[in-house]
């Protein structure tokens, strides 16, 4: 069955807010802005939402390609074309402009390894275990690594798959992949734990695996779950304010030091499939012409906010010394950034690369993005 021919699926407009929501708490949590009564702290689980990114990512691409009859090429294709002229114009900017003038020094960062991570980098493949070194110059380019892997390695095996048929099975998979998650994150993020930094550990790269892998295999079974209405699902839609609720309590058990702000992963698939119903009041929030435009432009956010950041710093020096007009500029300045980047680079980018070849894919419903 030729996939032009199927009918297209509806377009899920509030999974494309919740990808703003998360792009924008990253972009909030780098920033680390100085806000009254450490109220900044509720956005600790910035670390988190990245596993949101590949949550999403796991479902969105199983609703757009799991009825179809599969062309890895053009499905490849269609994934460069999506994800690579931002990510490989921010990499040259940010190397350009910081990483190479501040950092390559012969006896910390010789020039020789500098070249190492920069084709490792073009390829997309330095935070892969073995092969990469986990050092990426737009700091957040490494979850895009990972998903580079997800494409390539795990979604066309997971395409093949199918869930346990036992709903309570599917349950207690979600659980273990979200433990999983958790786990990788207590032992590679959270200072309070681990007494190795992040970045001087070896094994970085596989714990940044470890997330994106199990992150990505949740909003797979998400999207089973969707896809046969099963009991899951139904439970999700039907109580998706409660789910909201759960989750801002523990955020605020989180703010209070009571728990880590990494357990909010354990929601995440139940939140995306709450997502799927247009009629909650979450929904249609996300699905507002302003979230939905912010997750439009989501990977802009993502991929330019530590270039604007960097700018800010040049011109403001350290962060410290950021008064709140200058904290509010900076995040105005990157939403506008972003709308730029995302219509002049990363959408007609994209598009023509898409022409180069014909890709036969339904892809009207849903950016698999």
């Amino acid at each position: 069955m030729d996939s032009q021919h199927i009918e297209p699926r509806p377009h899920l407009r509030a999974l494309t807010g919740l990808r703003g929501v998360a792009a924008v708490v990253v972009m909030l949590g780098h920033y680390n802005l100085k806000l009254p009564y450490h109220l900044a702290d509720f956005f600790d689980w910035f670390y988190s939402a990245v596993d949101l990114f590949f949550c999403l990512s796991g479902f969105t691409l199983s609703y757009v390609y799991a009825a179809t009859d599969f062309r890895f090429s053009q499905y490849l294709v269609a994934r460069v074309a999506r994800i690579y002229p931002l990510y490989i114009v921010t990499l040259i900017v940010v190397g350009a402009a910081y990483t190479l003038p501040a950092q390559i020094v012969p006896a910390t960062y010789p020039a020789v390894a500098a070249f190492s991570d920069f084709v490792r980098q073009v390829l997309m493949v330095n935070s892969w275990p073995i092969i990469g070194t986990g050092v990426h110059w737009n700091t957040q380019s490494w979850s895009v690594s990972i998903e580079s892997l997800c494409y390539v390695v795990v979604f066309p095996i997971l395409l093949r798959l199918r869930p346990p048929a036992s709903e309570n099975a599917r349950l207690l998979l979600l659980v273990v992949l979200s433990a999983a998650c958790f786990a990788a994150q207590i032992s590679f993020y959270d200072p309070a734990t681990n007494t190795v930094p992040h970045d001087a550990n070896v094994w970085r790269t596989w714990g940044e695996t470890i997330r994106g892998i199990s992150a990505f295999s949740m909003g797979w079974i998400a999207f089973w779950s969707y896809e046969q209405r099963d009991q899951i699902h139904s439970l999700c839609t039907r109580f998706s304010t409660a789910l909201w609720l759960c989750f801002a309590a523990a955020l605020t058990l989180s703010y209070l030091g009571i728990v880590r702000s990494h357990t909010v992963t354990f929601l995440f698939p139940f939140i995306v499939l709450a997502a799927t119903d247009p009629y909650s009041r979450s929904s249609r929030l996300l699905e507002s012409s302003p979230a939905h435009y912010i997750g439009v432009i989501s990977y802009s956010i993502y991929m330019v906010h530590f270039i604007s950041y960097l700018a800010f710093f040049y011109l403001f020096g350290r962060p410290v010394m950021w008064t709140a007009p200058v904290q509010v500029a900076l995040i105005g300045t990157t939403f506008a950034f972003s709308s730029l980047t995302y219509s002049f680079l990363e959408r007609p980018a994209r598009d023509a690369l898409r022409r180069c070849r014909i890709i036969r894919q339904p892809e009207g419903q849903l950016n698999p993005d």
